[in-house]
């Protein structure tokens, strides 16, 4: 059977509230009633003691029949009786007379006597019971505490009863557990309401989450956020909504970042696609095509075949670096070396030299080399080429003819920073913050005779990040671009490297 978590805790709160209460009320009522006994024993006696210290019992014809006291039962006072070796009742208490008569003579008092027979019985066989006998009767309905003590003196024995009603203790006790009753009772119907609005609270705020999450699985809509209050008191779960948020705002981001690749791959996949289905369907359906002419299609499904592999090539690659990151794992790690990066920059600088006839040289914008420091890093020098390659043909694509793109390299005491410097077209403002996401291209890059598909940027961020390094670009339109990559140095992430090699081994 389900029961609300909201009544379970309540529930066990007040179990527990209660158990508490109900022990240490116990223990406090246990303390008041062996206190108050203890008292009312102690009264007994030293009243007994009393009597045992007194001159009167010094000679039974000077014993008066009436001690001073009270007699019967009283919550107050108490009464007192003295016996011989017979069982004689020699004096007593009584309030209801003046003067001291005999008992013997006809008048009455109004307690039984003795008070306890079994315990004055018990004191003519045993009178060497100095500490004396405690015993509890029942008179006119009410519990009465009695006390027996033997008492020898000049060569006689007495016995001295002292009595006293339990109901002063009783009534006493009765307040006493009343007042834990209900002062217990208060307490727990407080903490009972108490405990379910708190927990009311919470639980409520739980439940606007769980709302949240159940309406963005139906609706798929990562744009909703959990509403909370951002002033005030920073709890745990206000800490749990604020995650929550920034959750989903990770969320939307790569929903969107999803659908936008989804529909940019598409875009892009289709059109070598159709170019390749026309030529072909141009060659199958007109078997008379001149040769020039077939020669031509057939180079042209070759080109847009090479585009498709090239872009398919692409798109693996940033698959396995998104996996590798997810898993902390990458190639990178497996292939760990020390690489010179200023031999890398003067490789990929060979590679764009300009090796062709003038003609070519000023078909492209110059390629410069300029300072060069020496720097070591560890990581991967075929993704490292990579990355650089791709940052140096984005500028290259971009620059006019006449135009240039430099080279350099420098370090300070942790980092080598690769600077791609170009004075081409530059980019806009509002497009900077975008450049590295997957198919993204600026409007002015859209319609440039020469644009790609818009990964280049993502795969070498992609490596770049693999190796603990990072790209930053400044950027003015019609003046330029400077891609800056910085990659740590050796000292700095060999370390690193080394240690997430070893753990990508172990699993």
């Amino acid at each position: 059977m389900y029961i609300p978590l909201q009544i379970r805790l309540t529930s066990f709160y007040i179990v527990l509230l209660t158990l508490a209460l109900v022990f240490f009320g116990a223990l406090a009522y246990t303390q008041a009633e062996q206190r108050a006994y203890s008292n009312l024993d102690a009264t007994l006696k030293s009243r007994a003691a009393s009597v045992q210290s007194g001159k009167l019992m010094g000679d039974q014809s000077t014993l008066p029949s009436l001690l001073p006291g009270i007699a019967g039962v009283d919550t107050e006072g108490v009464a007192i009786e003295v016996f011989d070796e017979q069982s004689n009742l020699l004096a007593t208490t009584d309030n209801t007379q003046n003067d001291i008569t005999h008992p013997f003579i006809g008048n009455t008092v109004h307690s039984p006597v003795p008070w306890d027979a079994q315990a004055l019985s018990r004191m003519q066989r045993h009178p060497s019971t100095a500490s004396g006998i405690y015993s509890t009767v029942t008179y006119q309905g009410q519990r009465v505490r009695v006390y027996t003590v033997a008492n020898n003196n000049f060569g006689l024995m007495h016995i001295i009863q002292t009595a006293r009603s339990e109901q002063a203790v009783e009534q006493m006790l009765n307040n006493m557990l009343f007042v834990l009753l209900s002062g217990g009772a208060l307490v727990i119907l407080c903490a009972s309401i108490g405990g379910w609005l708190i927990t009311l609270g919470l639980l409520t705020r739980v439940q606007r989450i769980t709302r949240t999450a159940y309406s963005i699985n139906e609706k798929q809509n990562f744009s909703q956020r959990v509403t909370h209050r951002t002033q005030g008191s920073r709890d745990e779960l206000s800490q749990l909504t604020e995650t929550f948020n920034t959750m989903l705002d990770q969320l939307e981001r790569l929903y969107r970042s999803q659908q936008r690749f989804v529909a940019d791959a598409s875009h892009e996949l289709r059109a070598p696609i159709t170019s390749i289905c026309c030529n072909l369907d141009l060659l199958t359906k007109a078997p008379d095509l001149p040769p020039v002419e077939a020669q031509d299609a057939l180079l042209d499904a070759r080109a847009e075949a090479e585009r498709l592999g090239r872009l398919v090539n692409d798109l693996l690659i940033l698959a396995r670096s998104d996996a590798s990151q997810r898993a902390t794992s990458s190639s990178v790690h497996k292939r760990i070396q020390p690489i010179n990066l200023d031999s890398l920059v003067l490789d990929v600088f060979r590679q764009y030299r300009p090796a062709q006839d003038m003609e070519k040289q000023q078909e492209q914008p110059r390629l410069l080399l300029q300072h060069i420091t020496p720097a070591q890093v560890a990581g991967d020098s075929d993704q490292l080429k990579q990355a650089l390659v791709a940052l140096v043909n984005n500028a290259l694509k971009y620059t006019p003819a006449t135009g240039t793109v430099s080279l350099q390299l420098t370090t300070n005491a942790s980092q080598a920073m690769i600077e791609v410097k170009d004075t081409g077209m530059g980019i806009a403002a509002v497009d900077l913050p975008h450049i590295f996401e997957r198919f993204y291209r600026a409007e002015e890059a859209r319609t440039h005779a020469l644009a790609g598909s818009g990964l280049g940027l993502s795969i070498a961020q992609s490596i770049v990040q693999e190796h603990r390094g990072s790209i930053e670009v400044s950027s003015h339109p019609d003046t330029g671009s400077t891609f800056t990559l910085r990659i740590p140095l050796l000292s700095d992430t060999s370390h690193d490297l080394e240690r997430a090699a070893h753990s990508s081994n172990r699993s």
